[in-house]
């Protein structure tokens, strides 16, 4: 599965820019703020990602932490480890994960970053 094909849940931490642009390139995203979801815990959104089989966009760690350390159920995350957390940034790593061939498969812990 491409980048282009998945299904997102994004985190509250996420801009509305970023969500537009996603939407805008054809990705189904289901967004936090939106949904009204604001200080819901990460292991409720988690869930939720699961039982949608979304894959989590954030720029959080912790959700790492569930699935990994404490063994939440998750069917994918995507964390975007970017220095700089301005939104043109972001876009231009998720405008390189449209473009590149990257395989996405359900259950993976992507990291991703670079840009400044």
């Amino acid at each position: 599965m491409k980048f282009h094909e998945l299904r997102i849940l994004t985190d509250e931490n996420i801009s509305p820019k970023i969500v537009v642009f996603l939407r805008n390139h054809g990705l189904d995203v289901l967004d936090t703020k939106e949904q009204g979801w604001h200080g819901k815990s990460d292991d409720e959104l988690l869930e939720i990602a699961y039982q949608g089989k979304r894959w989590v966009l954030t720029h959080d760690a912790d959700f790492g932490t569930l699935a990994i350390h404490e063994g939440k159920p998750y069917f994918g995350i995507i964390f975007l480890r970017v220095r700089n957390l301005q939104s043109n940034n972001v876009i231009r790593v998720c405008n390189q994960l449209l473009h590149n061939n990257v395989d996405f498969l359900p259950n993976p812990t992507k990291m991703t970053g670079k840009s400044d």
